[in-house]
């Protein structure tokens, strides 16, 4: 039941927003009393970061550090990471909004990027370029989610993607200089 109740708040926030995400709501769509969540989560609060921690937790097992090719294991971590947030730009807005300190998986995704940017760009200030591409990612893919509405999703994210993709690319080689 508490994951059938993660994947529905998961579904409510993606249509609707998290901002209009109640336990009221979640619990009307599952056709539940709304205390009935409560024997599940503690608050709303603890059903967001079982929200994120789920998201994160698939997205980890989706991405692998190979040690022989930095650069490009970044970048492909960074796209994967996009398209997380294509799937769920609801969470994006929620992450952009809020501080992620309390959320375990973020933090080990951030640890991990910033290894990899220690280890590409020796010289940067590390914390400032994680903070800087990540708020390219959500920034572009919290733009194009809202471009998505009504559209066909596979071939414009696939073209989307390439853009994506070569603005990175520029991006990351802009660091190189610094």
């Amino acid at each position: 039941m508490k994951q059938k109740i993660i994947l529905t708040a998961l579904k409510i926030c993606e249509k609707e927003g998290y901002e209009s995400f109640s336990m009221r709501k979640l619990a009307t769509k599952l056709d539940l009393d709304p205390m009935a969540i409560y024997h599940y989560f503690e608050n709303k609060e603890a059903l967001t970061k079982a929200m994120v921690e789920q998201i994160f937790k698939r997205f980890e097992k989706e991405i692998t550090i190979y040690e022989k090719n930095p650069k490009s294991n970044l970048k492909s971590i960074l796209v994967e990471y996009w398209a997380l947030f294509i799937e769920y730009p609801g969470m994006s807005f929620f992450l952009i909004k809020n501080s992620y300190d309390g959320f375990p998986s973020v933090i080990s995704l951030n640890q991990t990027l910033q290894m990899l940017i220690k280890k590409i760009y020796p010289a940067v200030d590390d914390k400032r370029v994680l903070n800087i591409i990540i708020d390219f990612i959500h920034g572009n893919a919290f733009a194009f989610s809202t471009l998505l509405k009504g559209r066909t999703k596979e071939a414009t994210i696939d073209s989307n993607k390439r853009e994506f993709e070569s603005s990175l690319s520029y991006l990351l080689d802009l660091f190189k200089d610094s």
